[in-house]
């Protein structure tokens, strides 16, 4: 359900549903968000307070979009959990310097706007369109109500209003755009030359015990045993609930009648009509020709004519008429209520007298009728479980998350009453070290917690802790080693490694520096590389600002150089050394099709700039308060 919100909402509003919607908020319950006494503030925006729920929510929010740019699960080690919850705090204060600011330039969101918003968003419909019971569900199952929904969501409306009339008004100038194509599609022809420092690696051998032991002695802080912790930890994993959970045959029964809608298919009927068009407001004399053309129509009809030879002739519906009028098969509500109580009110075959609507008089046909249609318990009863199941769990895990989470704070230095309290049990991990670990250890909001001033310093119980897959834990230190020195013997291989790959780096940017100052004084490229191994050779490339072809530090030092014939050199990753000549600079005339993504691309860019230049001075303008150690 979360997931299919995030696809569909954006900016502000995605931001006001999924905070409002995600299963952590009912951990707190709605009191304590919308300012019950236990709440916690981490900072204050001219007198407003900015929770700590709403701080964590804000962090599992931003953690889960990251985490769906990679598939759904954060790889290892590209989240910095520090740099993320200032960021979120940062999002928090910025959305409430914009709500002030919208309340005092007098920014409303109509009921209209928020009703029309309220029905686009996709978990709120049935069959494309907004199902009040659906919502009530939903919101119910939250513990929301639907004041408090539309309330925030008339804010978030009103926040995207003032966003977007910000990016929406910066102009974009012609030149502009012609500067920006000109540097964008740019081509330059170069001369290309690669040192692999691998040609100039030492034999391992040439390096002596002395070199090592130097390398050793000069780097000892590089080869120590890292400091590491095994953690007793409670675990819960949502996957076990469900499947431990066990459901009757007489449970599904009751919510298969319970239901029965969702299972039936309505009663559908299969009509053809005749339209006699005359528009609302017409004079009386032209709505009067219409009925009687109306019922002519009816009366060849009724005297033996074709309903289908009839429509072909006289109906004003072109889309119809050609296929004797044919609407094909109908459910209540497509045609209107004037129409609707007419066609499933009338016998098959029947033709009905004139009606009268908004486009004209119809004559409706009956062809024929299917009667609703129930899907039997037997082939919707793994759906029925499927859902039932789910919800109870879901249910079961946010009881006992609040379990697991008010246990492991009541009693910090242990984990048995949250064992005791939830039925799960203790269990221990391996060895895990700051920048790794397996089982449990390889997850690194667990090593950063473990880590942590509160759990390693002073004992406690982590925080609850969530992890990418859905699982949720509180973990202790059970056994911790300090940082030790690691004897020469277990290195020295990895320092000679580390000997031969630096002096291979020196002897390529040695070569690479001759080299340039050998083109600068006036050799030819190729000829200054003439001696060199077989696998450094000069190339010509045709590089673009985007271009992959070579490592983006040659890309860069390509752009970077003046005009043709100058050259630089260029220190690469691993130790290799490359040598760029600049030979020409050409620029590609652009198209309508480039000019117009250009425009739109400069103008989102300029709109992101001003928006970020407004909230830096609604920023620099408020009463700012951060309380560091509620963080």
């Amino acid at each position: 359900m979360l997931q299919k919100i995030r696809d569909k909402a954006t900016g502000w509003i995605a931001y006001t549903i999924i905070i409002l919607i995600a299963i952590p908020f009912a951990l707190w319950g709605v009191d304590s968000y919308f300012g019950g006494s236990g709440r916690q503030v981490v900072a204050e925006v001219n007198g407003e307070p900015v929770t700590q729920q709403a701080l964590q929510q804000e962090v599992r929010q931003q953690r889960d979009r990251l985490a769906q740019l990679f598939g759904g699960r954060l790889p290892e080690g590209v989240l910095d959990e520090g740099a993320l919850r200032d960021q979120a705090l940062q999002t928090l204060i910025r959305r409430e310097l914009l709500r002030q600011t919208a309340r005092e330039r007098g920014y409303r969101a109509s009921a209209q706007a928020v009703a029309r918003e309220l029905a686009r968003i996709p978990v709120f419909q049935q069959d494309g369109t907004f199902d009040a019971e659906r919502y009530a569900r939903i919101l119910e199952a939250q513990r929301l109500t639907p004041q408090a929904f539309e309330a925030d969501l008339a804010r978030g409306l009103v926040l995207e209003q003032l966003e977007s009339g910000v990016r929406g008004t910066t102009p974009v100038t012609a030149p502009r755009v012609h500067h920006y194509l000109d540097l964008a599609l740019q081509v330059r022809e170069v001369d290309h030359l690669h040192l692999p420092a691998s040609a100039w690696a030492p034999p391992k051998e040439e390096i002596g015990e002395e070199a090592v032991q130097a390398y050793y002695n000069a780097h000892q802080d590089r080869f120590r045993a890292p400091e590491r912790v095994r953690l007793d930890y409670v675990l819960l994993d949502p996957a076990a609930l469900e499947e431990d959970l066990s459901i009757s045959e007489a449970e599904l029964r009751r919510q298969y009648e319970m239901q029965r809608d969702r299972f039936t298919t309505p009663e559908e009927r299969r009509a053809a009509q005749i339209l006699i068009r005359v528009p609302e407001g017409a004079p009386e004399d032209a709505v009067q020709a219409a009925r009687e053309a109306a019922r002519e129509a009816r009366d060849r009809v009724q005297n033996g004519e074709s309903f289908d030879k009839v429509a072909c002739e006289v109906s004003d519906d072109r889309l119809t008429a050609g296929q004797g009028g044919d609407l094909g098969w109908l459910q209540r509500g497509d045609l209107g209520n004037a129409l609707d109580g007419v066609l499933f009110t009338m016998p098959s075959g029947e033709v009905s007298h004139p009606v009268r609507t908004a486009e004209g008089f119809h004559l409706l046909k009956l062809e024929s009728v299917r009667p609703p249609k129930t899907e039997p318990f037997e082939q919707v009863r793994e759906r029925l479980e499927a859902d039932l199941r789910a919800r109870r769990a879901e249910s079961r895990l946010m009881e006992l998350n609040e379990r697991l989470m008010t246990q492991a704070f009541e009693h910090p230095r242990s984990l048995e009453p949250a064992a005791a309290a939830t039925g799960l049990e203790i269990q221990r991990s391996r060895w895990i070290t700051r920048a790794k670990g397996e089982g449990i250890g390889a997850q690194e909001a667990v090593r950063k917690a473990a880590f942590s001033p509160q759990v390693l310093q002073e004992g406690q119980n982590s925080d609850l802790i969530e992890l990418p897959d859905g699982r949720t834990m509180v973990l202790r230190v059970a056994r911790h080693e300090p940082s030790r020195p690691q004897p020469l013997e277990a290195v020295e291989d990895r320092i000679r490694e580390r000997i031969r790959a630096q002096r291979a780096a020196e002897g390529a940017e040695a070569v690479g520096r001759n080299l340039l100052q050998a083109v600068r004084a006036g050799d030819p490229l190729d000829v200054a590389a003439a001696d060199l191994p077989a696998d450094a050779a000069v190339e010509r490339l045709q590089l673009r600002r985007d271009s992959d072809a070579v490592p983006a530090r040659v890309r860069e030092a390509a752009f970077a150089l003046d005009g043709a014939g100058d050259v630089t050199g260029v220190p690469l990753e691993g130790g290799d050394y490359a040598l760029v000549r600049l030979h020409a600079v050409k620029t590609p005339e652009p198209g309508g099709e480039q000019r117009t993504r250009a425009r739109e691309h400069l103008r989102s860019l300029y709109g992101a700039a001003e928006f970020e230049a407004v909230l830096r001075h609604l920023e620099d303008q408020a009463d700012i308060e951060i309380h560091r150690d509620r963080l």
